[in-house]
C-alpha cells in the first residue's frame, strides 16, 4: 500500500512538472506569436512588401533645342539595349555563355557584364549592351525564359541632327562625374545623362524634366504581376534658340578650313543670330560610351575643336580696339574731331620707340582719318592723354569682361589697369603699356562675342545690350520666363556727337578709297556698310627685323602669322546687323576677314529681310 501510494505521488509530480513546461510552452508560444503579428507585424509587413514590391523608375523626356524657325538641333532616339539584374541570377557563367550563344559578345562586354553583377546595385536593372539590331532582339527575345535576371529594354539618346553645325552653340550630353553625382543624386539613376557644354548645360535644369515612378507587384522570381500605382515622369522643357540655321550653315560654308570665330548679333537687342567656331565636332558621338583613351583624344586635339572660340577664344582685339580709345577719348574731351595728330611712322616715348604699321608715316590725321586708316601713332598720343584707368572704364562700360546670366560657358576679357597689372604680376604699371593697349595690343584679350557687343553698343547709339540666345522657353504649352534682363546704371552713355564721330570714321573703313576695308564696300545704297579691320600681332618685331624689312605673314610658320579681325555692321543709318570675325593667324584683317564679314552681313539682309544687295565686282577696280 504504501509502495502503491509513493508511485501515485510521484506520478502526480511529473504529470504537474510536464503540465507546467507545456503552458510554459504555450506561453512562449503565444508571446512569440504575439509580438511577430501585434508587436513587430509593421516591420515585417515593411520586410515582406520589399520582396513583393518592387520601384521602377520612368526617366523624363528630355527637352529638345529648336533654332528661330522651329528646326529642330537636338532631339531624342530610342533604341534598345540589354539590361541586368545582379539579384535575379544565380549562374553567372552560364548566363553569359548563354548571351554569347545568340549574340557576340566582345571581351570588353564580359567584362562590363561581371563588372556590374559584382559591384552596382543587386536590385535594379543596368544597361550591360546598348544599340541593339533587330537581329539581335529577335534572338534574346525568343530565348528570355532561358536567361534569367535579363531583359531587353528602350532607351532614349541625344541626338543633333545637324551634326557639328551647331556643336558649340548646342552642346552634348554625357555621364556625370563622382563631383556631379555628389552635387545631384539625380543623375545617380542608370543611363541618365546630363549637359556638358552650351545650351545642354546652361539649361540643364530646364531641359531635363522630373523622374516619375511605378510601384509594381513581383514573384519570387522578379516577374511583374500587377501594378499598383504610378507617378507619371514630367518631360523636360524645349528651348528655342536665336539662331538661323541657313545663316549658320552659310557662316559655316564661308569661313571654309580656317581656325576661326565668327559672329552675327542683332545691334538692337542682343541677340545672336548665327555663331560659329572652327573646327568643330560632331556631339552625337557623346551619346554613345566613351573610353578614357577616346576622350583624351577628343579633348587634346589640334586646334581645340571643343572649345567655343566666340565666347571661350580669347585674342588680342589689334585695331579693332581703337574705337573704345576713340568714344572715350571724345567723352573726357581729351581730342576733338576737327584736332590733327602728325604721323612720321614712329612715335618716341622717353628713350622708347613705337611704330605705326604704316613704315613712312599717315601725316597729319584727325579722328576720323586715323580710324578709317587706321593709325597707331594716332591712337598712341590720346591713349597716353586719356590714361590706362580711363581706358578701362570704358572697356567696362562696352561690355568687356561681363559674365551674363543664361549666356553659355563664356569667359571674361582683358583689359588691364594698374591694379591688374600689381595683382597678376606684382609690378607697376608702366606708360609704354598704354600705348600698346591703344592699338589693341599688350595685354588686352578679348572674345568674339564682347567685341560684338562693345560694337553693337556703339552704333546703335548707345544702348546698353547684353548677348542672349534664347528666344523662348516652353514647357508643354506654358511658356517659362526667364530673368534675361541686364542691369545696369550706365544709360545715356555717350553723346550721339560722339557716337556719329565714330560711326563716320567706321564709314570711312569700308567707304574711301584710302580706308583698311575698301575692297569690301557694297553698291547698295541702301545697305550701306561701315567697319574696322584689325591685324594683330602674336609675336615680337625685333629692331633688326624693321631696318631689313619685317617678314610678310605667307613667309611666317602658321603659328607665328598675325590674327585677321574685322568687325562690320549694316545698314550705316539704322544699323541691324552686327557681324565680328576672327581668322586665327590669317594675316591681313583687312584682305581676309573683312570679305568674311561683308558676305556675312550680305546674307543677314538676305536670309532674315528678304532683300538682295547690290555688289561691286573689286576686280575692275583699281587697287
Amino acid at each position: 500500500m504504501i509502495g502503491h501510494t509513493f508511485d501515485r505521488k510521484k506520478l502526480h509530480r511529473r504529470a504537474a512538472i510536464f503540465l507546467t513546461l507545456k503552458l510554459l510552452f504555450f506561453t512562449i508560444i503565444i508571446g512569440r506569436l504575439y509580438k511577430l503579428q501585434v508587436i513587430d507585424s509593421k516591420k515585417y509587413k515593411t520586410l515582406a512588401d520589399e520582396n513583393r514590391i518592387k520601384l521602377i523608375i520612368h526617366m523624363p523626356e528630355r527637352g529638345k533645342i529648336y533654332d528661330e524657325n522651329g528646326l529642330i538641333l537636338a532631339s531624342n532616339k530610342i533604341y534598345y539595349s540589354l539590361k541586368m539584374t545582379p539579384e535575379q541570377i544565380d549562374d553567372l557563367n552560364s548566363v553569359i555563355v548563354k548571351l554569347n550563344s545568340y549574340i557576340d559578345l566582345e571581351l570588353e562586354e564580359v567584362d562590363l557584364i561581371k563588372n556590374v553583377y559584382r559591384t552596382y546595385r543587386a536590385d535594379i536593372p543596368h544597361i550591360i549592351k546598348r544599340n541593339l539590331d533587330w537581329n539581335e532582339v529577335a534572338k534574346i527575345s525568343t530565348n528570355l525564359l532561358n536567361l534569367s535576371g535579363i531583359k531587353i529594354d528602350t532607351e532614349s539618346i541625344r541626338y543633333y541632327p545637324k551634326s557639328n553645325k551647331y556643336f558649340h552653340i548646342a552642346g552634348y550630353t554625357s555621364r556625370a562625374s563622382k563631383k556631379e553625382l555628389r552635387q545631384d543624386n539625380f543623375y545617380s539613376y542608370p543611363g541618365i545623362k546630363l549637359g556638358k557644354s552650351g545650351v545642354e548645360l546652361t539649361f540643364e535644369k530646364f531641359l531635363r524634366g522630373f523622374p516619375g515612378n511605378e510601384e509594381v507587384e513581383v514573384n519570387s522570381r522578379g516577374k511583374i504581376i500587377r501594378q499598383l500605382s504610378i507617378k507619371n515622369s514630367i518631360k523636360g522643357s524645349d528651348v528655342y534658340l536665336t539662331l538661323n540655321t541657313k545663316l549658320q550653315e552659310h557662316t559655316i560654308s564661308r569661313l571654309g578650313t580656317n581656325i576661326a570665330a565668327a559672329v552675327v548679333i542683332d545691334a538692337n537687342n542682343g541677340n545672336i543670330i548665327s555663331s560659329v567656331s572652327t573646327p568643330s565636332f560632331n556631339p552625337n558621338v557623346f551619346s554613345q560610351s566613351l573610353s578614357e583613351e577616346e576622350w583624351k583624344k577628343i579633348s587634346t586635339a589640334q586646334f581645340s575643336p571643343l572649345l567655343d572660340k566666340t565666347v571661350q577664344g580669347l585674342y588680342p582685339p589689334g585695331s579693332i580696339f581703337k574705337i573704345v580709345i576713340a568714344i572715350a577719348a571724345l567723352k573726357y574731351g581729351v581730342i576733338n574731331s576737327s584736332e590733327k595728330i602728325f604721323c612720321n611712322g614712329k612715335y618716341k616715348l622717353g628713350t622708347d620707340e613705337f611704330h605705326c604699321w604704316k613704315k613712312n608715316g599717315h601725316g597729319n590725321v584727325n579722328l576720323i582719318k586715323a580710324i578709317a586708316e587706321s593709325c597707331d601713332n594716332y591712337f598712341y598720343e590720346i591713349s597716353l592723354r586719356l590714361g590706362i584707368e580711363k581706358i578701362y572704364k570704358e572697356a567696362k562700360n562696352l561690355g568687356v569682361g561681363r559674365v551674363y546670366k543664361h549666356f553659355l560657358q563664356q569667359v571674361e576679357g582683358i583689359v588691364p589697369n594698374k591694379s591688374w597689372k600689381e595683382k597678376n604680376f606684382g609690378e607697376p604699371w608702366q606708360k609704354g603699356e598704354t600705348l600698346n593697349t591703344g592699338i589693341g595690343q599688350g595685354y588686352v584679350l578679348l572674345t568674339p562675342v564682347e567685341i560684338g557687343i562693345m560694337t553693337s553698343i556703339l552704333v546703335n547709339g548707345g544702348k546698353i545690350i547684353r548677348p542672349n540666345i534664347i528666344k523662348g522657353i516652353k514647357e508643354g504649352e506654358d511658356d517659362i520666363k526667364i530673368d534675361n534682363t541686364f542691369k545696369t546704371n550706365n544709360h545715356n552713355l555717350y553723346e550721339n556727337k560722339h557716337l556719329n564721330i565714330v560711326k563716320k570714321g567706321m564709314f570711312n573703313v569700308v567707304n574711301t578709297r584710302k580706308g583698311t576695308a575698301w575692297k569690301s564696300r557694297v553698291a547698295d545704297e541702301k545697305y550701306i556698310i561701315g567697319g574696322k579691320t584689325g591685324t594683330s600681332q602674336v609675336r615680337k618685331i625685333s629692331l633688326e627685323e624693321r631696318e631689313k624689312g619685317i617678314i610678310k605673314n605667307k613667309d611666317l610658320p602658321w603659328s607665328k602669322r598675325d590674327h585677321a579681325l574685322f568687325i562690320g555692321f549694316a545698314p550705316y543709318d539704322k544699323p541691324k546687323f552686327v557681324t565680328v570675325v576672327v581668322v586665327e593667324h590669317g594675316g591681313s584683317g583687312a584682305k581676309v576677314a573683312a570679305p568674311i564679314g561683308r558676305d556675312l552681313l550680305i546674307a543677314s539682309r538676305e536670309i532674315l529681310l528678304g532683300e538682295k544687295t547690290k555688289l561691286i565686282d573689286n576686280s575692275k577696280e583699281e587697287s
